[in-house]
Parts: C-alpha cells; sequence; structure tokens
C-alpha cells in the first residue's frame, strides 16, 4: 500500500485528532510524528515549529466553524459567532484547548473578525468601541466554549452545594432544581446582544433569531445538562 504523501493538512488532521481523543495536552511534535508513522524531522519540512501547529488548528477549527464571513448586520454577527464557537467547542472538546494558548492566525482565520468590526463601524461605533465590542464577544464566547468542551469530554461537573449552610446559601442551594433545565448559551447570545444594542443607543437589541444550540439535556446525556454552578 501507498502512503500518503505528508503535508501540513495531514499534521494539523492528526493534531486535532490526537487533542481530542486524548486532550490537547496531548498535542506534541513527538506523538504527531508517531501518528503518522514518520520521523518527527518530517514534520519541518511542513511546519517550522509547534506554535505554526497550533495556528493550523485554530484555523482548521474556524474555517469548520462556519463563522460569518460575509458582511451582516452585528447583531447576526454576534448570534452567529456565539452560536458557531459554542458547537465548535462541543465537536471538538479536546482541540478546543488550542484557543487558550494562542490567537488566531492568518487571513483565514481572521476574516471573521474584520466581518465583525465592520459590522459595529457601519452601526456607529468607533474603531476603539468596535474593537472592544468584538474582544467582548470573542471572550464570552471563548469562556463559553471552555466549560461546554469541559462538559462534553468529562460529563457535568457541579459544586456541591448540598453541604452548605442553608441558612447562609438559600439561592445556591436552590440551583439544582433548575441547574438542568437553564440554557444558558442562549441566554448569554440575547444578554450580550442586548447590552451592545443598549451601548449603541438603539434599544435592547435582542436576537431576531433563536441560537442553533441543541436543547438541553439531562445531566450525563450529552454535556448540555449538569452546568457548574457557583
Amino acid at each position: 500500500m501507498t502512503r500518503r504523501a505528508l503535508s501540513r493538512g495531514r499534521i494539523i488532521d492528526a493534531a486535532i485528532r490526537i487533542a481530542d481523543d486524548d486532550g490537547f495536552a496531548a498535542v506534541a511534535l513527538r506523538r504527531i510524528a508517531a501518528d503518522l508513522g514518520v520521523h518527527v524531522t518530517s514534520l519541518y519540512n511542513h511546519v517550522p515549529n509547534f506554535e505554526a501547529v497550533i495556528d493550523g488548528m485554530l484555523e482548521s477549527l474556524l474555517l469548520e466553524a462556519k463563522l460569518p464571513t460575509n458582511p451582516t448586520t452585528w447583531q447576526r454577527w454576534v448570534e452567529e459567532f456565539m452560536g458557531a464557537i459554542d458547537t465548535i467547542a462541543r465537536t471538538h472538546p479536546g482541540a478546543f484547548g488550542a484557543f487558550e494558548h494562542r490567537p488566531a492566525q492568518g487571513p483565514a482565520a481572521a476574516r471573521t473578525f474584520e466581518v465583525g468590526l465592520e459590522a459595529f463601524g457601519d452601526a456607529g461605533l468607533d474603531t476603539a468601541d468596535a474593537y472592544c465590542a468584538v474582544k467582548t464577544v470573542v471572550l464570552t464566547s471563548i469562556g463559553i466554549g471552555i466549560e461546554q468542551a469541559g462538559l462534553a469530554r468529562i460529563g457535568p461537573l457541579t459544586t456541591d452545594v448540598a453541604s452548605l449552610p442553608a441558612q447562609e446559601f438559600r439561592r445556591l442551594r436552590s440551583l439544582p432544581e433548575i441547574a438542568y433545565d437553564a440554557d444558558v448559551v442562549t441566554f448569554a447570545v440575547e444578554t450580550t446582544v442586548a447590552g451592545l444594542g443598549a451601548r449603541l443607543g438603539g434599544g435592547p437589541g435582542l436576537p431576531s433569531v433563536a441560537v442553533t444550540s441543541p436543547p438541553p439535556a439531562p445531566a450525563g446525556r450529552d454535556g448540555r445538562g449538569g452546568r457548574r454552578r457557583r
């Protein structure tokens, strides 16, 4: 059987596969080489260093996420961006760890951010405020994604509120009754859009369409239920 030629694409695909199987910490050049059945030095013909592998992982994940890359309204950009990051975190829970290590690099990965800046600029924000708006959406999305990735990898993690004194922690102790039914992702999207809309002076600006996340599931099913509560 003829061995497939080594390429940057195969290296990046292997890195994502390793991360999803064993966690982002398992990704290393030697591990990638072993997975592909080549000597580690062969990788350097296609990627100069490990950082370039992470850049490739981010680019691949962002392209797969189908983030908004065409001119749109700022509301639609926020909805689509946050929904896409949530989806990619659950689809690639291990590889999502790349977002914690490096910012996105290159035209393909950066295109959605240009679209977001343009959308907020068209809505009346100056460059600095448009940057802050985009950054707010990105940080919120990545934070949600980190939790969703953890839920997808290891299942629900809950704070033990039952052991807390009832008189001091009445509200925390009531959370188990509603936590599994709370759709945090949709709430975050709606609140982000509403807050930015108020900042722009155009009213609450609530989303016009629902987020494309699946409905919450009971704890232990698919990672959507059993969110951490504090």
